[in-house]
């Protein structure tokens, strides 16, 4: 009797797992539905056409100190794939808040992270959206945003409006695909970069993302 119930306890726990996989598999397909799609009406806001992988989200969240962040701030978060690696490593307390552009994208990342605070807006708006939120300064700012893809104008007010909420040492983490290192607008954007922030590096590239993708960590 008692090895029946034992096995009937794996038996219920393998099922629970494979529940568990397949609501995984089924956000995993919805999210690319829903990037695609806006993708398709606006490639240039969007800039990709599938969600960053665990492993870039991993490597950019471990580029910076969030364990000692007491502001967070994440850029263009889409459907929460960079999110998902960050929140495990911030202390409770912490002040977490995320802006995006996208409305489609907003709205499934609200629904994805209830209990977080989301707003829809651009990041050339950055420091007014974080006074109407009651936050002075930002001691880490996590970008999902397509940077190269931007116009000139864009990526200066975007850049203005990251300088002006990061305390002094604070820090941004942004990433790059290899295609964009083609792009006109990147060079121009890397170039602003040392305008704005005393320390650039580009750290070391993740290659089981699609497409590959490197690490930009920038010091105010």
């Amino acid at each position: 009797m008692l090895c029946c119930k034992q096995k009937a306890k794996h038996l219920t726990l393998g099922l629970s797992k494979t529940s568990e996989v397949r609501n995984a598999e089924t956000k995993s397909v919805e999210d690319y539905k829903l990037i695609l799609r806006e993708f398709a009406r606006d490639p240039f806001a969007v800039a990709t056409v599938c969600p960053s992988s665990p492993f870039l989200a991993r490597h950019l969240a471990n580029s910076l100190a969030l364990s000692s962040a007491r502001v967070v701030v994440e850029l263009g978060p889409g459907t929460g794939a960079l999110t998902e690696a960050v929140l495990p490593r911030l202390k409770p307390g912490v002040r977490f808040l995320a802006v995006e552009r996208n409305p489609a994208l907003c709205a499934a990342w609200r629904k994805r992270y209830p209990g977080h605070d989301v707003v829809e807006g651009s990041v050339a708006d950055l420091q007014q959206i974080c006074r109407s939120q009651g936050i002075e300064s930002v001691d880490c700012v996590i970008s999902g945003l397509p940077w190269p893809s931007f116009d000139p104008e864009l990526q200066k007010a975007g850049l203005t409006g990251v300088h002006q909420v990061l305390s002094p040492g604070g820090q941004m983490a942004a990433f790059g695909y290899h295609i964009g290192l083609l792009m006109p607008g990147f060079h121009r954007y890397y170039r602003m970069l040392s305008h704005y922030f005393s320390h650039v590096e580009r750290l070391s590239w993740e290659w089981r993302n699609l497409p590959p993708a490197f690490v930009t960590r920038c010091t105010k």
